[in-house]
């Protein structure tokens, strides 16, 4: 076995309940095991015990005894635990020490003293692999969040540790991005016996490949099958989902196992609502340009979001989405074109912008900066002139048992939740999210869908940057799509994640007409109507 856990326990610092509590499990080498379960239930600090950091970096009182490839990860140096227990973070931003992508990747190499010659060669073939070899050269500045996340893997996987921990490997990728790391791990799990623990919240692209399945929830730790964890899991992907409403035994993980189970079955999907008429226009971006020095981000981009609307804003790593975010709230100079608001040239300064477009960037740690969640609020509120309470809007955005917490010692999710609610505090007509899904549970995402839809119904909009397209899927009207910083299509969001669209859903791609798994209906038999089974939520 490369890990054994028995019986730990462990308590950050100053905190009386434990994160990991009467953890016993084994994992054998070579091994691919999922780790899945809600925010703050304590993947990460599952992950950041097995390289170490827990606790000799974070400190705490651990209890119980831990060997990960023979060695007790509490007492080894980290430099050697590296080679051993190598760790991709859920915030690649956090991870990076230098300013270029060659540099990332070599930077370990260097620390373990490799000859510049193998060096090399290893950096040539991690660019390849990952699919970032168009990155070579480049500042890490100058990449988008989801490029970033495939050089910190890059950057690991050059050690060639025996244990490889991912957190949210492809919570910022985009579909090709995702399937080509994930590509490359599961070949150097295959070929090279390398044993991998990823931890993840959307599921669909692991659950049908990994040989085992950690549900971590409350501290608690349960191992299963990746069957079990289908039918048991809270939150799984709309494949399993479908499964569980129609009863499907066993239950299929992946799309090409739905495709044979249902393909003798009499299959229907429900009617969609119809989309609200959209109000006035809020929002119109014409012909803008944005570059980053002689690299393009937005090239002629126009569109226009009216009231009652929300956008999803789509496309691959690097094509200009949070650019154009970041531009529309003024915090990027555009070398041509306009933005305007409410039919008015948009004012130069953030400030004034930001009044009626609120930005909630890709990553919450730049957002968070106060001592408290409810310093946030407050610190909004008062640069905004607001005199409405604190804890008025830390009850709406659902954060008031987050309020004394410090913003930095939260899961990335949490951060995600308090980002949010605190910088649209002042209730801005326009939403511009970056990634909001990105690190959150099914549940936070489900919220999220509902307050979108919400703040849509009062007469705002929303502009959604992100690579989800299943939680998209449950609060978009349109979907614009991103390629290369240009516009390449604008349509309703039924006809975007229809089967025969640019970023179907896994249920249209079972069943025409469906978009979401309850959409799917079983015309031969009665339908499983318990809670626990139907909603898989």
């Amino acid at each position: 076995m490369i890990v054994t856990l028995t019986d730990v326990a462990y308590a950050y610092p100053g905190t009386s309940l434990p994160a990991l509590r009467d953890v016993s499990f084994e994992l054998r080498a070579g091994s691919f095991t999922l780790v899945a379960g809600p925010s703050a239930g304590g993947k990460s600090t599952l992950l950041r015990l097995l390289n170490g950091l827990v606790p000799q970096f974070h400190g705490g009182r651990l209890t119980g005894a831990i060997r990960v490839a023979g060695f007790d990860p509490t007492r080894t140096p980290t430099r050697r635990l590296a080679t051993l227990a190598g760790m991709v973070f859920q915030e690649p931003e956090a991870q990076a020490v230098t300013d270029s992508v060659d540099d990332e990747i070599a930077f370990g190499m260097e620390q373990q003293g490799l000859p510049p010659k193998e060096m090399r060669q290893r950096i040539d073939a991690l660019l390849a692999s990952c699919g970032i070899d168009h990155l070579r050269g480049r500042r890490l500045a100058t990449l988008s969040g989801g490029e970033r996340q495939r050089v910190a893997i890059a950057a690991v996987l050059a050690l060639e540790p025996r244990l490889l921990l991912l957190d949210e490997p492809t919570s910022q990728l985009d579909q090709a991005g995702a399937e080509a790391v994930l590509g490359v791990v599961a070949a150097l799990h295959r070929k090279r016996g390398l044993t991998v623990l990823a931890a993840e919240h959307r599921l669909e692209r692991l659950l049908p490949v990994v040989d085992a399945v950690l549900g971590v929830d409350n501290g608690r730790v349960e191992p299963m099958a990746p069957r079990v964890a289908a039918a048991h899991l809270r939150a799984v992907p709309p494949v399993c989902d479908i499964g569980r409403r129609l009863q499907l035994q066993p239950l299929p993980l992946s799309l090409a196992e739905a495709r044979a189970a249902l393909a003798a079955r009499h299959l229907t999907s429900a009617a969609r609502p119809r989309p609200a008429v959209p109000g006035d226009e809020l929002l119109r971006v014409e012909g803008l340009i944005v570059r980053y020095g002689a690299v393009p981000a937005l090239a002629n981009a126009s569109f226009s979001l009216p009231e009652g609307e929300i956008v999803a804003l789509m496309g691959a790593n690097g094509s200009g989405k949070s650019t154009l975010l970041r531009a529309i709230a003024g915090l990027v100079p555009a070398t041509s074109g306009q933005v305007f608001l409410r039919g008015r040239a948009a004012p130069p300064s953030v400030q004034a912008r930001t009044v009626l477009a609120g930005l909630v960037p890709q990553d919450p740690a730049v957002a968070l900066y106060r001592d408290t969640v409810r310093d946030e609020i407050a610190e909004t509120l008062r640069h905004r002139h607001l005199a409405r309470p604190a804890d008025r809007v830390l009850e709406r955005w659902g954060l008031a048992e987050l309020a004394d917490r410090n913003p930095r010692d939260l899961s990335v999710g949490q951060q995600q939740r308090a980002a949010i609610g605190a910088m649209l505090a002042h209730e801005p007509s326009l939403w511009l999210l970056d990634e909001p899904t990105r690190g959150v549970d099914a549940a936070a995402r489900d919220e999220l869908a509902a307050r979108l839809r919400a703040h849509a119904a009062a007469g705002g909009a929303a502009l959604v940057a992100t690579h989800d397209v299943e939680s998209a899927a449950r609060y978009a009207t349109r979907v614009v799509g991103l390629q290369a910083g240009l516009v390449r299509f604008d349509m309703l969001a039924a006809a975007a994640f229809h089967r025969d669209g640019p970023v179907p859903t896994q249920a249209a791609r079972l069943v025409p007409g469906a978009i979401l798994p309850e959409d799917v209906l079983l015309l031969d038999a009665p339908l499983f109507s318990s809670p626990e089974v139907a909603g898989g939520r």
